[in-house]
């Protein structure tokens, strides 16, 4: 351990860093691997290799003249917040002061360049460390030719450079420098302690790239790449010198991306279809995902935005990937067409290949640049085999391959452009955590690639574009005012005294309805529900007026009586506003004072023991020459003898390294788990045999018990303290997306997320949707016509700021208002009762309505409880107070 960073453990560095699994499982390799070996320069790599090898028996050969490793992650885990993870180890932990960071082009360098030195960016690799006294001194470009070393005033000197600033002959860097007494070259070749970091390395396994990297003499090599193979002619040849890989399947399985949706229509033969013919279908097919996600991510950014948080809304665009030059012009033809949504993309569209010049090329380039921008007009990018590495881009949500990508290899690298999270994590909607592929042609292929396990599809990611071309409608949920139209009308022209007729319905008409939105409007910024003040009504008043005049015939007749109307709205505000308060059901909103410490909980499970598959090790020794790794011996050996050797105490002592297993907290099920896999082993192979595979497979064994117990599991604040800022005075409107508008009490067809029901009395809101026909559309059914309920409401995504396992956000099912008590309710399946989700969303609802409870206690306000229902207990002859009774949890 570090002298002057004793804290800068490989645990404490993922923690403040807030590193994902397979960074801090690089993090890890790296350091077992530099404590392994002896690291210097000029060491014995041969040696080196065995040990290597020994614990990664991947890295067969370094393929370099330095000790060189090979960490293959997906596009879009973090390779560049790894490299910041990496540094800062080596600096704390070992002393190393210099690096060398290789990037294959200009824009993988300018992007190097941003996220090592900008320490105001979000992306800063180095955020949360605080291990360097003064920053990194980040050197590019001629930096060298403008001070001497000496002169950079960080210990830590962090080198960034394009690969063609320095592997051809002429390069400036190999040139002598007379402040520096030899060539840049030189001096970075002499440094005791470089260490080479080289990102997307597939890019440097040619003869003259290669050459260039063996002659800087580093101390390590560090390679990062998302495709560790490189071309042989026409094979795809693997790296030999990885130590970790971590493929985009598992990243889309951890929930690290997007999920890739294959999109196909279904009863088509396309072998009988013309290119033209394929590829207009395909567009037509694409634009229809990219219409359908463009409405679903306005929804979402709708439904989670609130006054106090407003979430930014995504712009998604499509990308056409094209055979050649000429294709991308014909496709773009087509685009701009009539044919072509009649027109409605042709100043949305661009076309990025190598052959265009001037002008056009620099104007297509800063547009697609920007394409993530909100005001950037671009919704279409077609493109030829242009888009390289480093373009990272996270509005990517439809592709539409036109007579490409035929390989998987292929087919994966353009996918992996579409997958980067626009929130950074998903949302679990899972229309914005997708993206979608056009396969038709190729979808054969990828049903195929679906079955395997390494795939980046799934059997069950198939949408049928028939399912796409009806488009959704889309609604904002209302207040339920129970006055009846006509009646509101006359009570209107009594007020005001105009005479009656088609005109003046007209006005008083839309002059109601906007001043219940200008009234909603200003109750959802209000800090408390009391009524408003004079100015605050003539503001109201003002932009009612405003809202009006936009109209011509409507200005017209308000014109003709102005002083009646706006006397009559003056008095009406009030009225109105008093009765919005009375429809909404105040909401308490928390501030978490002290976050307290993280406790992690394993929910009781059984393994799933279909994964343990191991079998003894044949009764051999291999004897291997670490001067020749050629030089393998096996010989035949004797017996082992496993006296005194206990296989449950191994398989606990790695399980006890895992940074989320607290022994004395589950220690009966660790023992239990332990217990149930050496019985597997034992019942098939006798005690000899179960022996021997707990002895060489202790880590595996170890991970596969670990990797099923996360999925049980979840995390609460140990000590969390909370307490209520103030009430929200009003509800969040919704945007709902819907495909048929349904009755509450009518029978349906369908699908039950696309239906919209209608006709609701008691809600907060006259419209709702339900995830489930038992059990949530049954509760609301008996909710709207229990008299012991005043309202009730399905709450938006962020009507309550409640969190839970890491900052998840917990969304209830409904809210109700009984003459003495507000109720947070959640309805669950059977099944998932259980589930350590739903448990952990549990104990924190629980936990808010005893928060929420003592503040409105003492403001006047009524008490909270919490309801816990299992689906098949609510029946359409329930009762809201006997659901009360018997659910709630206390």
């Amino acid at each position: 351990m570090s002298e002057r960073f004793p804290l800068y453990t490989t645990d404490y560095i993922s923690g403040v860093m807030s590193l994902r699994k397979p960074q801090t499982a690089s993090l890890k390799i790296l350091e077992e691997i530099i404590t392994s070996v002896n690291l210097r320069k000029g060491m014995n790599l041969k040696a080196a290799l065995g040990s290597v090898h020994a614990m990664y028996p991947t890295c067969s050969d370094f393929e370099r003249e330095f000790m060189s490793l090979t960490f293959a992650l997906a596009t879009g885990v973090g390779k560049t917040r790894l490299m910041g993870a990496f540094i800062a180890y080596l600096y704390t932990q070992h002393n190393i002061k210099n690096f060398f960071v290789v990037a294959p082009n200009t824009t993988i360098y300018e992007k190097l360049k941003r996220d090592l030195s900008d320490n105001n960016s979000p992306k800063y690799v180095f955020r949360g460390l605080g291990c360097f006294a003064t920053l990194p001194k980040i050197i590019t470009d001629d930096d060298y030719r403008e001070k001497t070393m000496s002169l950079f005033e960080s210990e830590v000197h962090i080198f960034v450079y394009n690969i063609d600033k320095f592997n051809k002959e002429g390069a400036k860097m190999r040139n002598p420098h007379e402040k520096i007494g030899a060539s840049f070259y030189k001096f970075l070749s002499n440094l005791p302690d470089l260490v080479l970091i080289m990102d997307e390395s597939h890019h440097y396994r040619a003869e003259r790239g290669a050459q260039a990297l063996n002659d800087l003499h580093p101390l390590l090599g560090l390679e990062l790449t998302a495709t560790p193979l490189v071309a042989k002619g026409a094979k795809q040849v693997p790296f030999r010198n990885v130590v970790y890989e971590y493929p985009l399947s598992r990243a889309i399985e951890d929930g690290y991306t997007r999920t890739p949706f294959a999109v196909t229509r279904s009863d088509i033969d396309f072998f009988n279809f013309g290119d033209e013919q394929l590829d207009k279908l395909m567009l037509l097919d694409g634009i229809s995902c990219h219409e359908r996600v463009k409405r679903k991510l306005e929804m979402y950014a709708a439904n989670h935005s609130t006054p106090e948080k407003p979430v930014r809304l995504v712009k998604p665009f499509m990308l056409v990937v094209c055979k050649d030059t000429d294709h991308a012009a014909w496709v773009e033809s087509f685009i701009k067409s009539d044919e072509f949504r009649n027109g409605a993309y042709r100043n949305k569209t661009i076309t990025v290949h190598s052959k265009q010049k001037g002008a056009e090329t620099e104007f297509n380039t800063r547009l697609l640049l920007g394409v993530e921008e909100e005001d950037n007009p671009v919704e279409i990018v077609i493109h030829v085999n242009m888009l390289k590495e480093g373009w990272d881009v996270n509005n990517l949500y439809t592709i539409v391959p036109l007579r490409t990508a035929a390989s998987k290899i292929l087919r994966e690298q353009m996918v992996g452009r579409g997958l980067r999270l626009p929130y950074g994590e998903r949302t679990g909607d899972s229309d914005v955590d997708a993206m979608m592929l056009t396969a038709h042609d190729k979808f054969q292929d990828i049903l195929a690639e679906a079955q395997r396990g390494d795939s980046i599809f799934k059997a069950g990611n198939v949408i049928q574009a028939e399912d796409l071309d009806e488009p959704e409608e889309i609604t904002y949920t209302q207040l339920t005012f129970g006055d009846e139209p006509d009646r509101e009308l006359q009570r209107a022209y009594e007020q005001t005294g105009v005479t009656e007729s088609k005109e003046n319905d007209a006005l008083l008409q839309a002059a109601r309805t906007y001043l219940q939105e200008k009234t909603e409007e200003y109750i959802s910024v209000a800090s408390t529900p009391a009524a408003p003040t004079q100015p605050d009504k003539q503001k109201i008043v003002q932009a009612v007026k405003a809202k009006i005049e936009e109209d011509q015939d409507l200005g017209k007749t308000f014109k003709d009586n102005e002083n009646p109307f706006l006397a009559w709205l003056e008095e009406e505000t009030e009225q109105v506003y008093n009765t919005i308060i009375g429809k909404y059901i105040p909401i308490p909103r928390l501030r978490v004072t002290d976050a307290g410490v993280e406790e992690y909980v394993f929910v009781e499970f059984d393994l799933n023991l279909s994964e343990f598959t191991h079998v003894p090790i044949k009764n051999e020794l291999l004897i291997q020459n670490l001067e020749d790794m050629s030089d393998r011996r096996r010989i035949k050996g004797d017996a082992i003898d496993f006296e005194g050797y206990n296989p449950k105490k191994v398989i606990l002592a790695e399980l006890r390294k895992k940074p989320e297993i607290d022994y004395e907290r589950c220690s009966t099920l660790l023992f239990k788990l332990i217990t149930q896999v050496c019985n597997h082993y034992e019942s098939a192979y006798g005690t000899n045999g179960m022996q021997n595979i707990v002895m060489m497979y202790r880590r595996d064994l170890a991970n596969k018990i670990y990797t099923q117990m996360m999925k049980h599991f979840y995390c609460e604040n140990g000590f969390l303290q909370e307490e209520v800022m103030d009430v929200r005075c009003s509800n969040l409107r919704q945007s709902l997306g819907f495909r048929q508008r349904v009755g509450l009490y009518d029978d349906f067809e369908g699908d039950i997320h696309s239906i919209l029901f209608v006709g609701i009395k008691r809600g907060v809101f006259a419209e709702a949707k339900f995830d489930s026909k038992e059990g949530e559309l049954t509760l609301a059914r008996v909710l709207d016509r229990d008299d012991d309920v005043l309202k009730w409401l399905r709450p938006a995504p962020n009507e309550f700021n409640i969190t839970y396992n890491r900052g998840k956000r917990y969304e209830p099912d409904f809210v109700v208002e009984t003459a003495d008590c507000c109720y947070l309710i959640e309805v669950k399946a059977e099944k998932d009762m259980n589930d350590p989700d739903v448990i952990a969303k549990k104990k924190r609802g629980i936990q808010y309505c005893e928060v929420a409870t003592r503040w409105c206690r003492a403001n006047g306000y009524k008490p909270w409880k919490y309801l816990f229902i299992p689906a098949k207990q609510v029946m359409a002859n329930s009762s809201f107070a006997r659901l009360e009774k018997q659910f709630q949890e206390h």
